[in-house]
């Protein structure tokens, strides 16, 4: 991974990490013997809270020694509440021991009106709970009727089997956790470091806010798509609450499809040649990247993701890109979706983190068959960009992708858009679309760029 650090410019956000590339594996981090130690599965009723400042308590359950190992631990601070159409559900589970890690645990959530009627259900899978690891899990419920009340709340679970630990333990800190009111749509954001050389993919972090007596007032989770190995990854995401927030927990947790990216031997397997954000008048990040593939295959599910911060080195957002497919020695310009940044935060820099997906060896095409002919600005708001292309392969081909950048007189990408074709192309045929782009009113387009790639869905007959 290449790293650029550069002072910041009024409006403009610079760039402070260039790229990463690994390869997929699907190695165990714990890497030691199984012990198969199948727990019958636990519930616990959580009594409701009727106040948003009292802290529920909740009957802790002994822990069972099975051959020395003790079983995880619900904890007294568990809580659920309901306000209006939104119960809240958060608890924290422990595991006491040393030396065991507890595989693929799975808590499920149960919702109860006063009839004993099951309401409604949520089930997460946790991978690994590590030694002495504590784990605050969290499931917010919207209930479609607003006259169900809520009248208990239970937590099942049950684990796969424990493994000996052998010095291994959990590979996640946080930092720079930031609550952001953000008007009626209050954010949280921060950073997930990762301690271990390997990098995971589709970690969920869960959110609990407290107010200033330290009782449970909100929650939420969101997915990083990955976090590369011996380095961090920047998080943002909206929560809900109901009372003023002081402090949040942030709990990163490997999933059941979590993945395994051992090595460094691959990070260059995607370069990026260019990239620009910044900051539009109504405070939206606005820009691009261009890619490249340096490999002889096809590379199939990549990811692109863009964090941004603020002077103090904290979050105010992020966006991520999905890469279906990527030919041979192909580039690729692309907007990612970006979170628009909370009230009050001022982004300065940012970081673009590339991970290259699987090699894909045997698909039909090595080359993109794909010319381009026009492209030009249409529409009465000059919103959109008119593309013509041709299909030079042999074969007729199904709909494609269409991505499409914008650049000022000074070569910066100040926005774009993509779309994809509905109707087939046939060979050497030619297709037209619009595509719908944006980019800050003030700017001035200079050039456009235009780039036709298959996608999953795109079939040669």
């Amino acid at each position: 991974m290449i790293k650029k650090r550069i002072l910041v410019a009024l409006f403009v956000i610079f760039p402070l990490v260039v790229s990463l590339a690994c390869r997929f594996s699907a190695a165990d981090p714990t890497a030691t013997p199984t012990e198969e130690a199948i727990m019958p599965t636990e519930e616990v009723i959580i009594a409701p809270t009727e106040a948003p400042t009292e802290e529920q308590v909740t009957e802790e359950t002994a822990p069972a020694i099975t051959s020395e190992i003790q079983e995880l631990v619900m904890l007294e601070k568990s809580f659920w509440t309901q306000r209006d159409t939104t119960v809240f559900v958060s608890f924290f589970f422990e595991n006491p021991n040393s030396h065991v890690i507890f595989e693929n645990v799975e808590y499920t959530v149960l919702l109860y009106n006063a009839n004993g009627d099951e309401i409604d259900s949520d089930t997460t899978i946790v991978r690994w709970v590590f030694p002495n690891q504590t784990l605050g899990i969290v499931f917010n419920f919207y209930l479609s009727d607003e006259t169900v009340t809520i009248d208990s709340v239970s937590v099942d679970w049950d684990y796969d089997s424990t493994t000996a630990a052998d010095g291994s333990g959990n590979p996640f800190t946080v930092d720079n956790a930031v609550y952001w009111q953000n008007g009626d749509y209050p954010m949280v954001t921060g950073i997930i470091n990762n301690s271990n050389p390997d990098t995971y993919s589709d970690i969920r972090a869960n959110i609990i806010c407290y107010n200033s007596a330290g009782e449970i007032v909100g929650s939420g989770y969101t997915y990083l798509d990955f976090i590369p190995g011996a380095d961090y990854m920047g998080f943002a995401t909206y929560v809900d609450t109901f009372d003023t927030v002081a402090s949040v927990d942030v709990f990163p947790t490997f999933g059941y499809s979590t993945l395994v990216y051992e090595g460094t031997d691959f990070w260059s397997d995607i370069s990026l040649l260019d990239d620009y954000f910044y900051t539009d008048e109504y405070g939206s990040l606005l820009g691009g990247v261009v890619i490249q593939s340096n490999v002889n295959t096809v590379l199939r599910d990549s990811f692109v993701y863009v964090t941004f911060y603020d002077d103090a080195g904290n979050v105010t957002s992020s966006g991520t890109e999905y890469v279906d497919l990527l030919l041979p020695g192909a580039e690729l310009g692309m907007t990612p979706w970006v979170l628009t940044p909370p009230d009050g935060a001022v982004t300065s820099n940012y970081d673009v983190l590339i991970l290259p997906g699987e090699y894909k060896n045997d698909y039909e095409l090595m080359e993109n068959p794909f010319t381009v002919n026009s492209s030009s600005i249409v529409g009465e708001y000059e919103d959109n960009v008119a593309v013509s292309f041709t299909n030079n392969y042999s074969k007729q081909v199904s709909e494609v992708d269409v991505s499409v950048l914008l650049y000022d007189a000074e070569g910066n990408i100040i926005g774009g858009g993509s779309d994809w074709t509905t109707e087939p192309t046939p060979a050497g045929g030619t297709t037209e679309i619009e595509v719908w782009v944006y980019y800050d009113d003030a700017k001035t387009v200079a050039t456009i760029g235009v780039w036709i790639t298959p996608n999953y869905w795109t079939v040669y007959e």
